[in-house]
């Protein structure tokens, strides 16, 4: 059994076309069962059907939820049911919750909530299935993708039926993101299985938090990002802020940042909120150390002036060690002149780094595209993004290493170098990242597994293979995810993850540059040719 049932009974025919439109239930196993009217109708098609969740009004002609949910938990005890009532309905909710109910959803329902519900619900019905990991790989991932979709996305259009907005009582709420920066190790714990991963550590998040009902979802455009959504004080929500701050360093092995945005009163705000967040986020200091950020909101505040660590000499400088092709100059220029290898120690915030490092590869690719093809500075761009991302995960060591391939990829090849030895570690590096091309892997980590200097070993790479480091990946992740597309069972974020990217928009950028159409279109494009 790998499907689910779920009933909707109301006796407002907007109501129930609203609940069949809202979510594409089909996506995630579930069978929405044609909507009840009555009480009377639920009891009929009970003892013919199936039904795993029933979501009911509480004011129904002929028998009232009340009524019907004593009669439903009596003889279906498994069915997980939910209630849906005014303010006005309070009793009657809380005599429900006595009756049989799991929980109760407030008019007008918000999607925020449904979705709630519903995860919620396949998780209870996980306890009595004997295919508990599908029910809870189905339960995460409606609740991931769906209140991601809200974040990524303009509102949709509001209806009186069941508003798209929530979270708009008095009290508000805030956006509260979690980044892990280096999720690679926890990723390999859990076979790079997205779900899974998911699952663990929302569960691990409610538990530090010390909240069962915390509404947490993972961002599935970036996979290290956690989303909760919190309507405590403004105090206790930092105090939380904290204490899963510092559990989920320990238990990861990776820094975290948490970026709280300022209150909010409806779901309307919630992709603002989360840009406050990131904006939030960008002024943590650059060093591995967890650290907790908020966004104050202040009226005519400055913004803080970014400090150029580039100035007008130091780019002419390049631009002449660059024709002349002197790259050991120019690595002396980035570390210790412009100061990128020890920017903790300059007291450097993220988003300065962030800076200089786009503008290093800016400076690297106007070169190469003077001094060679255009087509070789166009494929360069696709490197500078990966760079940029390794910008995230808040080791300068790694960027720089990237930095330094970038380089060598860009200017003018050397002559051929190398004994018959080095190309013949080459040849087992390629072999090993054949095998492990899903993992972190870098140019330093290479270089320290077999035992070879770095730079040399970065040109002798390229010569052997014709691809430097960085395009030598990226070509076998591509081919694997364009394997993995052949399977509908597996969705395109989960195939970014499997392949080595936990940023989706990031990995869609990448294959679309290296395909010429996006995920979603090659997909489309091989599936219609496996049909026909």
């Amino acid at each position: 059994m790998s499907s689910y049932d779920l009933l909707i009974a109301d006796d407002e025919y907007w109501t129930r076309e609203k609940f069949r439109t809202v979510l594409k239930w089909e996506e995630y196993d579930i069978r929405f069962l044609p909507p009840a009217e009555n009480g009377e109708e639920v009891l009929e098609r009970l003892e013919k059907e199936h039904c795993d969740i029933l979501i009911t009004d509480i004011n129904m002609p002929f028998m009232n939820g009340i009524e019907l949910i004593k009669r439903v938990h009596s003889l279906y005890p498994d069915i997980v049911i939910y209630v849906v009532s005014g303010y006005d309905d309070f009793q009657y909710v809380k005599e429900s919750l006595t009756t049989g109910a799991t929980d109760y959803l407030l008019k007008p329902i918000n999607k925020i909530e449904l979705v709630s519900a519903v995860s919620q619900g396949l998780e209870l019905v996980a306890k009595k299935r004997q295919d508990r990991e599908h029910s809870l790989r189905m339960a995460s991932m409606i609740n991931d993708r769906e209140l991601s979709l809200m974040v990524e996305r303009e509102p949709a259009v509001y209806t009186p039926s069941m508003a798209y907005d929530g979270l708009q009582d008095a009290s508000g709420y805030s956006l509260v993101l979690i980044k892990v920066h280096d999720l690679a190790g926890y990723a390999a714990q859990k076979q790079y299985d997205m779900n899974a991963l998911s699952y663990a550590i929302k569960t691990r998040l409610r538990k530090i938090a010390r909240k069962e009902e915390l509404l947490v979802f993972n961002y599935i455009y970036r996979a290290n990002e956690f989303i909760m959504l919190m309507s405590e004080e403004p105090e206790d929500i930092l105090k939380t802020a904290g204490a899963v701050m510092k559990g989920l360093s320990e238990e990861m092995g990776s820094p975290v940042t948490i970026a709280v945005s300022t209150r909010n009163y409806n779901v309307d705000t919630l992709r603002e909120a989360y840009i406050e967040a990131v904006s939030a986020l960008m002024t943590r200091k650059y060093t591995k150390q967890s650290e907790l950020v908020s966004f104050h909101e202040k009226e005519n505040q400055e913004r803080e002036e970014v400090i150029h660590k580039i100035d007008t000499d130091t780019e002419n400088s390049f631009r002449n060690l660059f024709r002349l092709g002197n790259g050991k100059a120019i690595r002396q220029i980035i570390r210790n002149d412009i100061g990128l290898q020890e920017p903790a120690v300059s007291g450097w915030k993220y988003f300065e780094v962030k800076q200089i490092v786009k503008r290093l590869c800016s400076l690297i690719i106007e070169c190469a595209a003077k001094e060679g093809e255009l087509k070789d500075a166009e494929e360069l761009e696709t490197e500078a993004e990966l760079i940029d991302k390794h910008v995230d995960k808040l080791d300068i060591a790694v960027v720089c290493d990237l930095l330094d391939v970038f380089l060598d990829s860009a200017m003018l090849p050397p002559e051929r170098e190398g004994t018959g030895s080095i190309k013949d570690i080459v040849h087992k590096a390629a072999a090993y990242i054949d095998a492990h091309y899903y993992e972190e892997i870098s140019l330093r980590s290479l270089s320290e597994q077999f035992c070879v200097e770095s730079s040399y070993f970065s040109r002798v790479f390229k010569q052997e293979t014709g691809s430097n480091l960085m395009q030598y990946i990226a070509k076998l992740r591509m081919e694997k995810a364009m394997k993995y597309m052949l399977d509908e069972n597996v969705n395109l974020a989960e195939i970014a993850f499997l392949v080595g990217y936990d940023d989706y928009t990031y990995f869609n950028r990448v294959f679309k540059k290296w395909n010429g159409s996006s995920p979603s279109e090659y997909r489309q494009k091989m599936l219609s040719k496996k049909c026909n």
